[in-house]
């Protein structure tokens, strides 16, 4: 413990200087985490937007296929 006015000052500034540095740590710590959470819930809409695009693909193609099935049917009945 400091004797004087200057050293108690001191002591004081370190003791808050420290805190402030683990306050900004852990600031940073969560920045970190929000980000981290951000870019996993990024990736997971984006891999449903792929799932739901090759979907819609694959259905168009079975439709066109369907449809391609249909009129070559049809023109041997003609």
């Amino acid at each position: 413990m400091a004797d004087t006015i200057k050293g108690k000052l001191v002591e004081a500034g370190n003791a808050i200087s420290e805190t402030a540095q683990k306050v900004a740590n852990r600031a940073g710590e969560k920045a970190e985490e929000a980000k981290n959470w951000v870019n996993e819930k990024l990736n997971k809409v984006q891999n449903r937007a792929e799932e739901a695009e090759e979907k819609a693909k694959n259905e168009a193609d079975a439709a066109k296929a369907d449809a391609e099935a249909k009129d070559k049917d049809c023109n041997k009945c003609s």
